[in-house]
């Protein structure tokens, strides 16, 4: 919600520049007018920020990079959109570009009118929308826009580099310094023996599956005599050791694997 206030004001600031210089040529207030107007638009620029500075400063980085992301990417569209109204078409700006749009100082102490030249005005656009593109880019905004979070960020990483855990085992006495946990062997687990028993029950369980008795055979004479060795045995190893398709050794396998884990779920 924070990013999405940040891009309204953005595009509000530059809005209400080109909206009152619109409205004065369309009312056709003078010149006058226009040069109030054009120093009154530079103060919408440049004091929301000082204010920003004084009310929240960890914030004021944040809100200029929304500011100039706003301008740079909105002032484009509003341009060729108040010129349009205005009553000029927006592809005059194109050919001429702005006639009168900026002031500057002119003999005897006064202000006169001076243009942009569509050769500058043109690259000036899109200049504008790149840097407004970039500087609106959520990553960029995380990245540069807070001072404040990113030192949190950075003393985050620093503790977590120099913090170290000690695992102490509940067997060994208060005082006594733990072994290495990686050294801890886990307790033997005897692999599961090949005997009458186990083929039978590897037996029944392909006959229930609806295996062929010459594949049965086929399996028992590849040495695979208990469930574990078949389900532990990959497609392309059992259809390499008993001559069945690969197909018909991934189906097998599945179906053993469903019957062993889920019962046949």
């Amino acid at each position: 919600m924070r990013y999405a206030y940040g891009i309204i004001l953005g595009a509000i600031l530059p809005f209400m520049i080109f909206l009152g210089a619109a409205i004065i040529k369309i009312q056709s207030l003078g010149w006058d007018i226009y040069v109030l107007w054009f120093f009154l638009s530079i103060g919408f620029a440049v004091f929301p920020p000082i204010l920003v500075r004084f009310a929240q400063k960890d914030a004021v980085r944040e809100f200029l990079i929304f500011e100039a992301g706003g301008f740079g990417l909105f002032s484009p569209l509003w341009i060729f959109i108040f010129t349009d109204l205005s009553g000029d078409s927006w592809t005059v700006l194109l050919l001429d570009g702005i006639i009168g749009g900026l002031i500057g100082p002119g003999p005897a102490n006064t202000i006169v009118p001076m243009d942009v030249s569509n050769v500058m005005l043109i690259p000036l656009l899109a200049l504008c929308i790149l840097i407004g593109v970039i500087f609106l880019r959520p990553s960029f905004i995380a990245k540069h826009g807070s001072v404040g979070e990113m030192t949190e960020l950075r003393e985050l990483k620093e503790s977590t580099e120099t913090v170290t855990v000690t695992i102490v085992d509940p067997s060994e006495p208060i005082g006594v310094e733990a072994e290495d946990p990686i050294e801890y062997e886990m307790p033997e687990v005897a692999p599961p023996v090949a005997s009458a028993d186990t083929m039978a029950d590897l037996r029944g369980l392909l006959t229930e599956l609806g295996t062929p008795e010459p594949t049965i055979n086929l399996i028992f004479n590849a040495g695979i005599a208990t469930t574990t060795d078949l389900v532990a045995t990959s497609p392309d190893q059992l259809s390499t050791l008993t001559g069945i398709d690969k197909r018909t050794a991934e189906d097998l396998q599945m179906a053993v694997q469903k019957k062993v884990w889920f019962g046949g779920i």
